[in-house]
């Protein structure tokens, strides 16, 4: 059968089979990846819905230029962070920071203990709301790399910047991170 045969009758051809099954193993892999990210850097939940499927579209359309299935992680990450940059500048509205990303990671609540449950959620919360404090370049490291797992390299491609830059960046959040737990237990203390 002809491909335009194939094409008239409904029959996916090879290659839009294989591009098929490329996107669902990256939309499985990734999707709740992308949409934690979008929310971090976005401070809003409904925001960050809407930016990773437009993420996930921007996948489907430019995946036939994906050369290499090993850099793909980065790629969509990329693409993710493109996606909200374009909002911004769409919008110009600046982002104003919501507990509702809280519920993304909450901490585990099957400790027999509720004391411990209870200082894990407090700690919790004193980490991201310090991390939310963190300038917006700084944030971005700390997410990508400390919550999402991106190698240090990966992070750099996502962000267009070199190594030195992200390592620099990341020694910084952690510096201000300590500065800023240090300032929450002090005034818990009192």
């Amino acid at each position: 059968m002809s491909t335009t045969a194939r094409e008239k009758v409904g029959v996916p051809s090879r290659g839009a089979a294989k591009h098929q099954r490329l996107f669902e193993d990256l939309a499985r892999r990734f999707y709740a990846g992308i949409y934690n990210y979008l929310c971090w850097i976005s401070r809003d939940t409904a925001l960050a819905e809407d930016l990773t499927q437009e993420t996930f579209m921007q996948v489907w359309r430019h995946l036939p230029e994906l050369r290499n299935e090993r850099a793909a992680r980065p790629w969509i990450y990329r693409v993710a962070r493109n996606q909200f940059l374009q909002h911004q500048r769409r919008s110009g509205v600046e982002t104003v920071a919501l507990d509702d990303c809280a519920a993304i990671d909450l901490p585990d609540t099957t400790s027999p203990a509720p004391q411990v449950r209870l200082e894990q959620a407090a700690l919790h919360r004193a980490v991201r709301l310090a991390v939310d404090r963190l300038a917006d370049a700084h944030r971005e490291v700390i997410v990508l790399h400390n919550l999402e797992g991106l190698s240090l390299a990966h992070v750099g491609q996502v962000l267009d910047i070199p190594l030195g830059t992200v390592k620099s960046r990341r020694a910084r959040a952690f510096s201000e991170l300590r500065h800023l737990l240090q300032k929450e237990v002090r005034s818990d203390e009192v």
